[in-house]
């Protein structure tokens, strides 16, 4: 049974610091990471000792362009849950958004204690991983601006607990397609998000020559999280953000999770998300 939403945490005001601007999307984005964050703190409260990651955890708070909207951001949307996770873990690597993030996570939040680590994540997975209690459950968030990250990074933090969901933002889009011939060079770094080399080959390979890449390349990064226990998440299960003005596609959310109960919640959060949400077939 899918929980109902109670909290409605999304928006903030100008404090002073640091805010960065987005894209109007961003608001369907942060809409969603509610949701989920809502749904799957409160199910698994009294159960499980809940952990939230958030590995680019950015400033806190940011600014619709062009617009007077300010929107919390996914570390703050994660300690505003009606039932709060009992540990919070963020990190961030430019240092301008981590002290906007820190300076507010002690303002308000500072009964949370959430461990606040400045720098690039990749070079914190040991403290990341030693913050993640063996029997507990953690929720992962990953929002890269790019391509740019290695998904064994993300195995090695899968390993920590009893169980590690990740939110996954894929920038394939607005990343990998706009660069595709030069990522389809040996030692790009897709390689790396993706886990492999042989993925060249398969693309090669593919039957419709009119396959699309970013597609082709949300599917390939599924079957990798596959490899360390991971229910592989299809396509139709990954949402989709567009620009709003031309709708132009920009970059998968992706759920991923070993129990097919994070995929009811996932789909209760895609259900009672905002508008531009696109539903499982």
């Amino acid at each position: 049974m899918i929980l109902p939403m109670k909290n409605e945490t999304l928006y903030g005001e100008d404090d002073g610091l640091l805010i960065p601007d987005v894209g109007p999307w961003t608001e369907d984005k942060f809409d969603l990471i509610r949701n989920y964050c809502q749904i799957f703190s409160s199910a698994m409260k009294n159960k499980w000792t809940r952990v939230y990651v958030d590995l680019y955890a950015g400033s806190g708070l940011c600014r619709i362009k062009g617009r007077d909207q300010v929107l919390l951001g996914s570390p703050l949307i994660a300690l505003s849950v009606d039932a709060p996770f009992d540990r919070y873990v963020f990190c961030e690597s430019d240092p301008d958004r981590f002290s906007a993030l820190k300076a507010r996570v002690e303002r308000s939040y500072a009964k949370h204690a959430p461990l606040l680590i400045p720098g690039k994540f990749e070079e914190h997975i040991d403290e990341i991983c030693s913050m993640i209690p063996g029997k507990s459950l953690a929720l992962c968030f990953v929002d890269p601006f790019d391509c740019d990250f290695d998904i064994d990074n993300l195995k090695t933090i899968s390993k920590c607990a009893r169980g590690v969901d990740f939110l996954c933002l894929l920038a394939l889009q607005m990343d990998a397609k706009r660069n595709e011939q030069h990522y389809l060079k040996p030692d790009s770094k897709i390689d790396k998000m993706i886990g492999n080399t042989t993925w060249r080959i398969r693309w090669n390979n593919r039957l419709d020559i009119h396959e699309d890449f970013s597609k082709f390349l949300a599917t390939e990064f599924s079957q990798s999280m596959s490899e360390v226990g991971y229910l592989e998440t299809p396509l139709h299960q990954m949402k989709e953000f567009k620009t709003h003005d031309k709708n132009v596609p920009l970059y998968y959310i992706a759920m991923f999770s070993k129990h097919q109960k994070a995929f009811d919640l996932w789909k209760g959060a895609l259900s009672s998300s905002s508008p531009q949400r696109e539903l499982f077939d």
